[in-house]
């Protein structure tokens, strides 16, 4: 099963925001945007509490928390649950949501509706529903990022994780070791017989009656009788602490230890958790595990393992739904993140996803080389603009072109580089981009405008200077010796690549090449009007090539070096 959707409105900073959710569900955003506030509500969704008006977006509003579960098998629940659930339940689906009316409503006022599809209203709290999404749902797992880690994993307590492992293991022993537990139950009677029992430790029965003697002097016929609670194993476990030993067998407590190793400690044991309590039958019942910023203290390789047995046990029993400030927690799960921002009003909103966004370009024969090129980007989700390049050299040096121009980091001005698989997914990356509220904006080669552009400018195969430049190929092609395609335009086999023979023709029309760059400039793309960037850096296209204009970049803090220093500085400023 899964927590398919949840709408959330009046909670916190989320006064109305709808947000999709997947098996594994990053959620990313600023600092304050409100993703913990998302995940609260997940929370409170599944787990009835009543709400202090610190809660309330607006205290004269309600608070309506909603979620959709797919993937429902009513067989799992008892047969009369099953006839009370059953008819809420469309396409294996069951729309549920809570409601409190007012700050610090009575538990008994919080009310948990479940949508009826057949006539598309609320039933309020059908009976059996709250015992229904507790065996549907069992109680999630929230780890908060300010959380202590030694509070939830060196001292047991009824709820962290700690006390969760301790009571699965108590529920390990008495199914598989019997004799064990007999042993322990027999030692443990046998030491509530010299508390209460007539094995009595003698002093207990004096201090009873000392104690009575000094009462009869105020309240003649009183009598004192001692009592303590006999021991039990549960109470033995109550009392367990966790310290840790270094590989030289030197065993400290746990708070002796850095704030990074008890992070480890604490995201290994929430992991050794996840993996004893998953479900026998993968597919009924589900936890959610939710987790505020994961990589906290860890170390980048630590972030990585636990993202990646994160990911492993998501889907098996586990949903996870997690907020991030990393991309190594996201790892290739970029079309599933979830991106929240402050809207105009200081509202939580969410982007739309890019995996909804790509779906849409399912059809086009790109659509596998967006999909790739997106998912090996996870750190743009954390800027606001993308400049997509196709070519090593502009990876490579545009991030010190900029710095030696702008004075700033692509990062400081919250941009970053993507390249792509071809020139024909340029435009759809960009389109996906766009539509999930990045700016962006592309870098391409000349033969760019004359083979791909005409599918983006109206036209553009019928202006005067497209059609001049074409005519110039098929003109001086048999007298320069290089071969055209059936397009019209140079192609690979002949004496000159074809992006020599673009190089070429720029030279001989300048104007006409500048005029159809311009078209595409005011629809975001930069073309190199010299053919490449390489013609305008004057260098080679090899790796050796690319390392001396990168050091004289960074050893002069100019671009005076370049061929063509110009167009380069022109191109940065309008990034």
């Amino acid at each position: 099963m899964l927590l398919e959707e949840i709408t959330i409105e009046n909670f916190c900073s989320c006064s109305n925001v709808n947000i999709p959710l997947s098996v594994f569900s990053p959620v990313i955003g600023y600092n304050n945007a409100g993703k913990s506030n998302i995940l609260r509500a997940i929370v409170w969704l599944l787990r009835k509490s009543s709400l202090s008006s610190s809660k309330f977006n607006d205290i004269n509003s309600r608070v309506v928390v909603s979620g959709v579960i797919f993937d429902l098998d009513i067989s799992m629940l008892p047969p009369n649950q099953q006839t009370q659930i059953g008819r809420f339940v469309s396409n294996s689906r069951l729309t549920i949501r809570r409601i409190q009316e007012t700050p610090n409503a009575r538990a008994v006022d919080i009310k948990l509706e479940v949508l009826d599809p057949a006539t598309g209203s609320w039933a309020a709290n059908p009976t059996g529903i709250d015992n229904a999404i507790a065996v549907l749902f069992p109680e999630p797992i929230f780890i908060e990022a300010m959380d202590d880690a030694s509070a939830d994993v060196s001292q047991f307590a009824a709820k962290n994780t700690i006390g969760l492992l301790l009571k699965n293991t108590m529920e390990q022993i008495r199914l598989q070791n019997a004799p064990a537990l007999a042993a322990l139950t027999n030692a443990l009677s046998a030491a509530a017989s010299h508390l209460n029992g007539p094995q009595r430790i003698a002093e207990f029965a004096l201090l009873e009656s000392a104690a009575t003697t000094a009462l009869n002097d105020f309240f003649p016929g009183l009598s004192v009788h001692l009592g303590m609670q006999s021991p039990t194993l549960e109470d033995v476990v109550k009392t367990a602490s966790l310290d840790l030993s270094d590989a030289q067998g030197l065993k400290l407590g746990f708070t002796s230890y850095g704030h990074g190793t008890q992070r480890s400690v604490q995201m290994a044991l929430i992991n050794l958790l996840a993996n004893q309590i998953r479900p026998a039958a993968q597919g009924q019942t589900t936890t959610l595990l939710l987790i505020d910023e994961p990589e906290l203290y860890l170390h980048p390789h630590a972030v990585e393992l636990l993202r990646d047995s994160l990911q492993k046990i998501s889907g098996t029993g586990f949903q996870i739904v997690l907020t991030t400030h990393s991309p190594l927690v996201i790892g290739d799960r970029i079309l599933d993140t979830i991106i929240a921002f402050k809207n105009q009003q200081g509202h939580t909103a969410v982007r739309q996803k890019m995996k909804s966004a790509a779906n849409s370009l399912q059809n086009m024969s790109h659509h596998a080389g967006v999909v790739f090129s997106l998912q090996n980007s996870s750190y743009l989700l954390f800027l606001e603009s993308v400049v997509i390049v196709e070519g090593k050299t502009e990876k490579m040096l545009v991030p010190d072109m900029y710095q030696a121009i702008r004075k700033m980091s692509l990062a400081r001005s919250k941009t970053c580089l993507i390249e792509v698989c071809g020139s024909g997914s340029i435009a759809p990356t960009m389109e996906v981009l766009r539509a999930v509220g990045f700016k962006s904006k592309a870098i391409v080669d000349l033969d760019y405008l004359f083979k791909k552009a005409p599918h983006l400018v109206q036209n553009l195969t019928n202006d005067a200077d497209f059609l001049a430049c074409k005519a110039w190929f098929a003109a001086n092609s048999a007298a320069t010796g290089f071969k055209l395609g059936a397009d019209g335009f140079p192609e690979k086999n002949g004496a000159f690549t074809a992006a020599e023979v673009f190089e070429i023709m720029a030279k001989a029309m300048p104007q006409e090449v500048q005029r159809l760059a311009s078209q595409l400039l005011a629809r975001g793309f930069w073309v190199w009007t010299l053919g490449a960037i390489e013609a305008h850096l004057g260098i080679g296209k090899t790796e050796a090539d690319r390392m001396v204009f990168a050091n004289s970049t960074k050893n002069n803090g100019n671009l005076g070096h370049a061929n063509d220093a110009a167009n380069l500085t022109a191109c940065m400023n309008w990034i």
